[in-house]
């Protein structure tokens, strides 16, 4: 099957797929527009992300396309995994394993992510302006990571990570990280830095 052909397939199963959940998807736009929090958009999530095999994969990604900021509908999103907030950006060809949770997020082009990542929305969730524990009000940042990169399973990622970067497994990104170096520990640190052919 030549990559047209197959570029053609693939729309039309995301065409079919956003009529299947198309209910979702206009539920959870009239909670955004009478700005209502995102208990809905939460609620379709989750239930999403336990349609198993190639149709959970379809049916996220057009839900998320729909639903969320700005996403491309060219993204895997594995088994249980899932995005928390509308405000996210997933873009072309990223691509995630099972049981992911994203939260505020600028995901770029082609990144890859294992199995169990996770990405928080900064690390003062629970903390007011003035720096105090706060049981309502918190302050949410959006992670970054570049396009290209790669982050390993059970990674935790709190702060921003440059292009064509390597996170290994299991390491806390709790500062930002930059272009094209390989990071793990915890905290995360730099390991060394990566050449063009080592990053791809």
């Amino acid at each position: 099957m030549g990559v047209g052909l197959r570029r053609a397939v693939k729309l039309l199963v995301h065409a079919a797929s956003t009529v299947v959940v198309s209910p979702c998807i206009a539920i959870a736009a009239v909670e955004r527009a009478v700005g209502k929090g995102e208990a809905l958009f939460s609620l379709f999530a989750e239930w999403l992300s336990l349609v198993p095999g190639p149709p959970g994969v379809y049916l996220r990604a057009a839900y998320y396309w729909a639903s969320t900021r700005q996403t491309s509908w060219e993204i895997h999103v594995g088994f249980g995994s899932l995005l928390v907030h509308r405000d996210v950006t997933v873009r072309a060809r990223a691509s995630m394993g099972a049981y992911c949770v994203v939260g505020h997020a600028d995901i770029g082009e082609a990144v890859m992510m294992g199995s169990r990542v996770s990405i928080t929305s900064g690390k003062r969730q629970h903390l007011d302006d003035s720096g105090n524990l706060s049981g309502t009000a918190g302050h949410f940042e959006k992670m970054k990571i570049g396009a290209e990169s790669w982050v390993g399973e059970g990674a935790i990622i709190m702060a921003d990570v440059g292009t064509r970067c390597i996170v290994s497994s299991g390491a806390v990104v709790i500062h930002a990280v930059p272009d094209r170096v390989l990071v793990g520990g915890n905290p995360a640190h730099v390991i060394r830095e990566l050449t063009t052919s080592a990053a791809k």
